[in-house]
C-alpha cells in the first residue's frame, strides 16, 4: 500500500504538470525516492522496475539519467555489483519542497 503522502504527492504534480508526462514522472520519482529514504529503506533499480508507475528498465533509466544529470538523484553501485542503489541528493529534496509550496499555496487558494 502507498503512503498517503506520496499519493497526495502524485494529485498534486499531476494537476501542475497536465500534459507534461516526463516532467510528472521525474516527480513522481523523487517522490517515491523520498518516502522510502523517510521510512529508512535503500531502493535499488530492480525494485523501482518492479514499481508499475516507473516503467521498463529501459524508461526509468532514461529518466534516471535525465535526474542524475540534474543533480536531483545520486545513482551508487550496491553490495551486489549486478545492483545499483538510488538515492535522492539535496538538491532532488529542495525540489520536492518548492512542489509542496506550490501545494500549499494552491490550497489556501
Amino acid at each position: 500500500m502507498q503512503d498517503l503522502a506520496y499519493v497526495r504527492f502524485l494529485s498534486l504534480m499531476r494537476a501542475v504538470y497536465k500534459d507534461d508526462n516526463d516532467a510528472r514522472r521525474v516527480d513522481d520519482l523523487l517522490g517515491y525516492l523520498y518516502e522510502t529514504t523517510r521510512a529508512s529503506r535503500q531502493i535499488n533499480m530492480t525494485d523501482l522496475v518492479k514499481q508499475e508507475s516507473f516503467g521498463t528498465l529501459q524508461t526509468l533509466t532514461k529518466y534516471l539519467r535525465r535526474m542524475t544529470s540534474e543533480g536531483l538523484v545520486a545513482v551508487n553501485p550496491g553490495d551486489d555489483r549486478r545492483t545499483s542503489i538510488v538515492s535522492l541528493t539535496a538538491k532532488g529534496i529542495a525540489r520536492l519542497s518548492e512542489r509542496e509550496d506550490l501545494f500549499n499555496r494552491a490550497a489556501k487558494g
